[in-house]
């Protein structure tokens, strides 16, 4: 029973962290619009893509927040990220790998535990 119990607070903490980290990054590409005109046209992204990472990011947080979607918000969510690596990858900035890859981290904790959901 305390385990089950635990295992919901953790996933429901998680889900709540992760919908904030990303209300935030998908606001943020709206906020701060001229930075990521700017980084994304050097990464050689096409015009405007920023805006449609920012709206899946803003979708993927909301999803986060909905126990029966937060699965499949996290898997959308784990595409960006991944696109994020390759992307710093590609254009070796290892310095702005950290945060991609702790948030798939985070991500891949919360499929696991929706997948393991002892409900």
């Amino acid at each position: 029973m305390k385990s089950k119990k635990l295992h919901g607070y953790i996933t429901w903490a998680l889900q709540i962290i992760l919908g904030l980290l990303f209300l935030a990054a998908g606001a943020g590409k709206f906020l701060a619009a001229e930075t990521w005109i700017q980084k994304f046209t050097t990464w050689g992204f096409f015009n405007n893509f920023y805006l449609l990472i920012g709206v899946v990011e803003l979708l993927g947080a909301i999803l986060l927040f909905l126990p029966k979607l937060s699965k499949y918000a996290a898997m959308l969510l784990v595409v960006v990220m991944t696109g994020a690596v390759i992307t710093h990858i590609v254009h070796q900035e290892a310095v702005e790998l950290f945060r991609p890859v702790i948030f798939m981290a985070l991500l891949s904790a919360l499929i696991f535990l929706k997948k393991n959901d002892l409900a």
